[in-house]
C-alpha cells in the first residue's frame, strides 16, 4: 500500500486567492527554516485496518486503485491509496486518532466509522456501488449508519435553497427543509431502531448541515455586502457543542472553515483591517471550536512551506490544540513539509512526472506533460518560474508589478519567468498586457490554451493540482520544483528570499 500526503495544500490563510471558496488572510511569523523535528501525538496512535473485497472488476475494469479519505480542512485531508489485487482485495492500514472517527473510501463507501484497533471488512459491488456491505468490528454501527445515508433517509448533497433571498426568507426556507429533514430522520428511526450512538450520530449530523448552510450563507451575505453580518455570533455555544458529542465526523471540518471566515469577514468589513489571529480566537472563546480553527491558522503556513511559524509558536499551539486527530495530522503535514524543504526532488518527481520515484522517464507517459518538459530542456541550468493567472482574478492583477519588479532584478540568464494566463476570451488577455505592461520586459507571457492546448492545460492543471488562482512553481538550476502554491507570490518577502537561494545556488 502507498501512502500519499497531498503536498498541495492550497491555502489562503497567509495570502488570498481566487478559487471556489474565498477566505480571510493571515500572516505568521516566518523566517529560515529550521532543522528542529515536531513528533506526533501518541494518543490514540494504535491502528485500525480495513480491507476488502471488489466485485464485479469487470464492470469498471479501469479501477485499478482505491483511495482512504482520513478527513480534515478543504485541500488537506491526509490520502491512503492501495491496489485492487487480480481477486479484487484490497487493505488498509492507519492511525486513528480518535475515539471514533469517519473515513471515506472514495466514490464506493462514503462513510464508514472507525475505532482504534478496529478491523473492518468492507465488500464494494461495482454493480451495486449504493450499498457497500461492513463486517467485523462496529459492524452494527456502521450498518446502522449506512441504512441512514445510503437509503434516501439523508440527503447528502448540501442544502440547495437560493442565497440571493432575503435573510428572513431563506431562514424560512431553511428551516422547512431542516424539519422535513427531521421527519425522515424519524422514519428511520421508528424502522430501523437503530443503537444509542447510531440515534444521537444522525441528530447531530442533520445540525452539522443546518448551521453549515446558515454560516455559508451568512458568509455570502458579508462577501456581497462588504459589511459585519454579527446575526450568527450567538449560534457559536450550540455549534461548539457540536465538537464535544465523541463523534468526528468530516462536516465538522467544514464548520470550523465556515466560522474562521464569518468571524474573519465580519473583523474585516467592520474595522476596515486584517484580524489577527488573536482577535478571530477571542470571538470564538476557549472551546472545541477553538482548536479547530487555530489548527487551521497552524496548516496555513505550512502550506506555503514555513516550518518555522510553528515551531516559534509551539508552546501557544500546544497550550490550546489537545485533540490527538488535530494535534496528529498537524504534526505529520509539519514534518512531511520539513522533509519536502530538504528534499524536493520525490514530490517534484510526482508534480513533474507522476510518481513519487526518481524514474525520470515516466515522463513519457504523460504527453500532456511535454510543453512544460520542452521548457524545462529550453532553460537548463537555469531558475524557472510560472505564474498561471486570470484576468477575473484580482489578486493576480495585483501581482503584476511586483513581477515586473522581481523581472527587473535578475537578468534572464538566471531568471526565466512565464506569466501564463488561463482564463478567456484571449482578447482580454491581450488588453492586460497592454494594461499592465507587461510586453518587451523579459516576461514569457503564454496564453494558456494556445500554448498548452485546452485539453493539455485542463490535464496540467489536474497534475498540479491548480484549482485556485494566481498559482506559481519555482523551479531551481536542477530541474527541482522547490516551491509552489498560491502563496508563492513576488510580493511575499520570504517566497523572494527562495528566488535568491534558487538563483544563487550553484551559479
Amino acid at each position: 500500500m502507498k501512502h500519499y500526503y497531498s503536498f498541495l495544500i492550497i491555502t489562503s490563510l497567509l495570502l488570498a486567492g481566487c478559487g471556489q471558496k474565498d477566505r480571510a488572510k493571515f500572516q505568521f511569523e516566518s523566517s529560515v527554516q529550521t532543522e528542529e523535528s515536531y513528533p506526533l501525538a501518541k494518543e490514540y496512535i494504535k491502528e485500525a485496518v480495513i480491507t476488502g473485497k471488489v466485485l464485479n472488476r469487470d464492470f469498471y475494469p479501469q479501477e485499478k486503485e482505491l483511495t482512504l479519505i482520513i478527513p480534515f480542512f478543504w485541500k488537506m485531508e491526509n490520502q491512503y491509496r492501495t491496489p485492487i489485487q487480480e481477486d479484487g482485495s484490497f487493505s488498509f492500514r492507519f492511525p486513528v486518532y480518535a475515539k471514533l472517527r469517519e473515513v471515506s473510501i472514495r466514490n464506493y463507501a462514503e462513510h464508514l466509522y472507525i475505532h482504534p484497533g478496529d478491523s473492518i471488512h468492507v465488500e464494494i459491488d461495482f454493480k451495486d456501488l449504493f450499498h457497500p456491505k461492513v463486517t467485523g468490528d462496529a459492524e452494527k454501527l456502521n450498518q446502522e449508519i449506512l441504512a441512514f445515508t445510503e437509503s434516501a433517509y439523508y440527503y447528502i448533497q448540501n442544502y440547495s435553497i437560493n442565497p440571493n433571498l432575503n435573510i428572513k426568507n431563506f431562514e424560512a426556507e431553511l428551516k422547512k427543509e431542516y424539519d422535513f429533514r427531521l421527519e425522515r430522520r424519524n422514519e428511520y428511526l421508528t424502522k430501523y431502531k437503530p443503537m444509542e450512538d447510531v440515534t444521537l450520530f444522525t441528530e447531530e449530523l442533520l445540525k452539522q448541515d443546518y448551521y453549515y448552510a446558515l454560516l455559508s450563507y451568512g458568509n455570502q451575505c458579508q462577501f456581497k455586502t462588504k459589511k459585519e453580518m454579527d446575526r450568527y455570533h450567538k449560534l457559536l455555544p450550540a455549534i461548539n457543542k457540536l465538537y464535544n458529542k465523541g463523534i468526528l465526523s468530516a462536516r465538522l471540518y467544514d464548520i470550523a472553515d465556515e466560522v474562521e471566515r464569518y468571524i474573519a469577514y465580519g473583523i474585516t468589513y467592520k474595522d476596515k483591517k486584517t484580524p489577527s489571529v488573536e482577535e478571530i480566537m477571542s470571538a470564538v472563546g476557549e472551546n472545541e471550536l477553538n482548536q479547530y480553527i487555530y489548527t487551521k491558522m497552524t496548516v496555513g503556513s505550512l502550506g506555503a512551506n514555513d516550518t518555522l511559524a510553528l515551531t516559534t509558536r509551539h508552546t501557544q499551539f500546544d497550550s490550546i490544540v489537545k485533540m490527538p486527530h488535530l494535534r496528529a495530522q498537524v504534526m505529520q503535514i509539519y514534518n512531511q513539509t520539513k522533509s519536502y524543504l530538504e528534499n524536493p526532488q520525490p514530490v517534484s518527481n510526482n508534480l513533474l512526472y507522476g510518481e513519487f520515484h526518481e524514474n525520470l522517464k515516466l515522463k513519457t507517459s504523460m504527453p500532456h506533460m511535454e510543453p512544460i518538459y520542452n521548457i524545462l530542456e529550453k532553460h537548463h541550468g537555469k531558475v524557472i518560474y510560472f505564474d498561471f493567472w486570470a484576468r477575473w482574478c484580482p489578486p493576480c492583477l495585483a501581482e503584476m508589478e511586483p513581477l515586473k519588479q522581481l523581472r527587473s532584478k535578475y537578468s534572464t540568464k538566471d531568471l526565466v519567468i512565464y506569466s501564463i494566463c488561463v482564463s478567456e476570451p484571449k482578447e482580454e488577455w491581450e488588453e492586460c498586457l497592454n494594461e499592465y505592461s507587461l510586453k518587451n520586459r523579459g516576461i514569457e507571457c503564454i496564453y494558456a490554451s494556445d500554448y498548452f492546448g485546452k485539453d493539455n492545460l485542463q490535464k496540467i492543471r489536474k497534475q498540479w493540482k491548480i484549482d485556485r488562482m494566481p498559482y506559481y512553481l519555482l523551479i531551481n538550476r536542477k530541474g527541482q520544483i522547490v516551491d509552489f502554491g498560491t502563496t508563492a507570490r513576488p510580493s511575499n518577502p520570504q517566497f523572494v528570499s527562495r528566488i535568491e537561494e534558487a538563483v544563487k545556488d550553484s551559479k
